[in-house]
């Protein structure tokens, strides 16, 4: 993609963020465009050029935009999408062969399901939808992508195409929800500023989002005008990420930053550009976080800081996440081999703490709700990736991906599709040879 097609479409997702600030039910429109536009390319061109993924990509950089501003439409549609275009990618591609692992992760899943459904009360079909939807969509999406070739202009076009919807997000939030101190609350997660939205999912997404932007700042950034676009767009980014005050997406997206820096060293490739710019990205990350806690009047600060400081382990174990943990450890020791079934571990924790505690963490969750065979499904989701890693270490994208998807499913589970994507993304085979039409826009 050449640099009047990176700034036509940076414009164009600036326009798109400021009209669905000023006008929101633009965004319904939004949301089926994307739709209708992805199938249209991709029945266009039969899926010759990965254009199943493509799709993906953009509907997981926009999930939670969408979520923020489409009211009452269906909350899910990032799961339904994911598994409708993967279908449509097997009826193009043909469906992988029986010895791909991730049919063994998904048969995995099955058992508690039975176990689960004569002890759910109430709602059945929507609990274990819940708790399900989101690991079948990593399997499904596994199963595509396992050991999948693309090139590497190909992944650097999926990145950007995962990336621009979050910009424009941001550009939505700095448009429609303007810097205001009267709002900052310095012990927990802001709303005002992730749009009237979930904190934890808008920082996930901007998370991702500044770490995209930051590995086109070390590795695609070749002209002056496209890196200092790319800078600045970072920082946006960062910026609004942390005015969320959700640690769990920034946190993360640093430790990948982290992460991608020391895959760079060992892999060799963009060591050079990485040293050249560390400085500045450095120099950059240090302002906005003095920027931002001056402007919170020192509240962000506190509250990364501080983290809540609690005076005694009583109110500790009170707190949610820490409740939801203890309670998949003891489902885990007491239901070891099948687990306590799927949307029952929820009820359970409601139950017994007598508050609705959903879920956070998908590892513990598995261990639960699925016992010995959910341990088995996280074996086969860490050793597959690190399986690749291990026999070619020159992709460095790979553990930076894997670590995010790791990290956000300890905080967030599977909410949100941009982790379950990233996650297919550690299992393609990256050409180093970039042909003419590796990626083709029409």
């Amino acid at each position: 993609m050449n640099e009047k097609h990176q700034i036509n479409l940076t414009l164009l997702h600036i326009g798109i963020g400021s009209l669905i600030a000023f006008y929101p039910s633009l965004a319904k429109i939004y949301l089926f465009l994307i739709v209708l536009t992805g199938f249209y390319f991709v029945v266009k061109n039969k899926n010759k050029n990965n254009e199943v993924l493509y799709v993906i990509a953009y509907i997981a950089g926009s999930e939670v935009f969408l979520r923020a501003t489409t009211e009452n439409m269906l909350y899910e549609f990032g799961k339904y999408s994911m598994l409708f275009f993967v279908l449509t990618g097997f009826f193009y591609d043909g469906f992988p062969k029986s010895k791909n692992p991730y049919w063994i992760y998904l048969l995995l899943l099955l058992p508690a399901v039975f176990v689960s459904l004569p002890y759910l009360d109430g709602d059945i079909r929507r609990k274990i939808s819940f708790e399900l939807l989101g690991p079948v969509c990593l399997g499904v999406v596994a199963l595509y992508t396992y050991k999948k070739e693309i090139s590497v202009v190909q992944i650097k076009f999926l990145l950007t195409l995962l990336a621009l919807p979050v910009f424009a997000s941001c550009v939505y939030l700095i448009v429609g929800y303007s810097h205001n101190t009267y709002v900052v609350n310095s012990f927990s997660s802001n709303f005002y500023y992730s749009g009237g939205f979930g904190p934890n999912q808008m920082a996930t997404a901007l998370g991702l989002g500044a770490f995209i932007y930051l590995l086109k700042v070390i590795t695609e950034s070749d002209s002056q005008r496209i890196f200092y676009l790319n800078v600045i767009i970072f920082c946006l980014i960062s910026y609004r990420g942390l005015l969320t005050f959700s640690r769990g997406g920034t946190a993360t997206a640093a430790i990948v930053a982290l992460a991608l820096f020391v895959s760079i060293y060992i892999s060799r490739k963009g060591i050079y550009q990485l040293k050249r710019k560390f400085g500045l990205l450095a120099l950059m990350l240090i302002s906005i976080f003095i920027l931002t806690a001056y402007q919170t009047e020192n509240s962000l600060l506190k509250r990364y800081i501080k983290c809540e400081i609690l005076n005694s382990n009583d109110k500790i174990k009170k707190r949610g996440r820490y409740m939801q943990v203890r309670s998949d450890i003891q489902n885990f020791t007491k239901n070891p081999l099948l687990g306590v079934g799927v949307g029952k571990g929820m009820e359970i924790r409601n139950s017994t703490y007598k508050q609705e505690l959903r879920t956070h963490t998908e590892i513990t969750r598995l261990l639960s709700e699925h016992g010995v065979l959910g341990l088995f499904c996280l074996l086969i989701l860490i050793f597959y990736p690190l399986q690749l890693y291990f026999k070619d270490f020159r992709n460095f994208y790979l553990l930076p991906f894997f670590i995010f998807w790791l990290f956000t499913i300890n905080h967030s589970a599977t909410r949100i599709i941009a982790p379950l994507f990233i996650y297919s993304l550690t299992l393609l085979q990256i050409n180093s040879e970039e042909g003419e039409n590796a990626v083709v826009i029409e």
